[in-house]
């Protein structure tokens, strides 16, 4: 009898195992199919995952879950509507002076490069090395007339994308009216004997990505506003659009304050080269500060990572996605770890 079951019991276990794969390949094929649309269902699902504990808070008090979501998104909007009344028409003013001044700052950029042209043509340079210098002024110009004319070209495409994300947060109340159903059905789907463990498991990674995303934002959020403030101390205009890219891109660790510098810069030099190296030396003392009291006070070694594979995941992260690649990148690598490390304490411990 125990030899019949046994047989019965490796005779089922392939025909499982061929479904689950199965099911994997079409699920990624269709995934991969669908791609373009799958953006608004990601953000809704982070959107949902990181309000979650909002609802939860609010369920505390005795609130139903449908009256919490509302009143998160109702708090939502209220702050969306008194930055758009406050911010936006400093943003849209900041950009209107930027669109006038950035044709004449092009133009005298231009002018300054025919003007270093024709100064090592005439400075006596052997004819072979002004040939190259030549040369590869031109090619420069090109390649930059190609990007401007990649980004015009795909500003449709953009503005389309941009269109197709509304969709988030209808998918994102969603998710959140039935949060606990989806966990409950999740957890379903794993055997009865090892339930326990995935919810350790699911427990950590909750834990380690919930503390490293709010820490992050906090983070970036007072570095924007410190540098939006430095920056229009020493007498910037457009301290507030400085203080958006700076606060964004210090999502991304370790590089993310040295891309936001530059576009930084870039607009500071518009202004002159004086006032380009005040807003340099304005975010090098903010980022200091930054990563010597900010970020340990709020962050700590939130997701226990070392600097090595930090940086390593968010190079591997901009390779394979660019932007988003990077700002995902180490909450996916602090994800990796934790499966990891159950994973080898359960190997180790059943050797014992």
């Amino acid at each position: 009898m125990d030899a019949n079951l046994h047989r019965s019991y490796w005779r089922r276990v392939p025909l499982k195992w061929i479904f689950v794969v199965i099911c994997l390949i079409l699920g990624m094929t269709l995934l991969y199919r669908v791609k373009t649309i799958l953006g608004p269902f990601c953000l809704g699902f982070l959107l949902a995952y990181l309000l979650n504990p909002l609802v939860e808070g609010l369920e505390r008090y005795r609130i139903s879950r449908y009256k919490s979501i509302a009143i998160v998104f109702a708090g939502i909007l209220a702050m969306l509507a008194l930055a758009i009344f406050l911010i936006l028409p400093i943003v849209y003013t900041e950009l209107s002076k930027l669109a006038l001044i950035l044709p004449v700052t092009i133009q005298s950029v231009i002018e300054r490069i025919e003007e270093f042209r024709e100064h090592f043509k005439a400075s006596g340079l052997p004819s072979r090395v002004a040939l190259v210098l030549d040369q590869h002024l031109d090619q420069g110009e090109v390649i930059l007339a190609e990007r401007l004319n990649k980004i015009i070209s795909n500003l449709p495409n953009v503005l389309s994308t941009v269109t197709l994300y509304i969709l988030s947060p209808v998918i994102t109340i969603y998710l959140l009216a039935d949060w606990k159903k989806i966990g409950i059905r999740f957890f379903r789907l794993v055997p009865q004997r090892r339930r326990l463990v995935w919810r350790r498991v699911w427990q950590d990674i909750n834990h380690t990505v919930r503390q490293f995303v709010r820490g992050d934002l906090v983070v970036a959020v007072i570095v924007g506003v410190l540098i939006g403030i430095g920056v229009k101390l020493v007498g910037m205009d457009y301290a507030l659009l400085i203080g958006l890219i700076c606060g964004v891109f210090d999502l991304i660790p370790y590089f993310g304050p040295v891309i936001g510098a530059v576009p930084s810069v870039l607009l500071a030099l518009t202004k002159s080269p004086g006032m380009a190296l005040k807003v340099a030396l304005v975010i090098l003392v903010i980022q200091q500060i930054e990563g010597n009291i900010i970020s340990p006070k709020l962050m700590g070694d939130s997701v226990g990572l070392h600097p090595l594979w930090v940086m390593f995941s968010l190079l591997a992260g901009g390779e394979i996605a660019g932007f988003w690649g990077m700002l995902l990148a180490v909450p996916i690598a602090a994800v990796i770890r934790v499966l990891f490390k159950h994973i080898y304490n359960k190997l180790v411990s059943s050797r014992v």
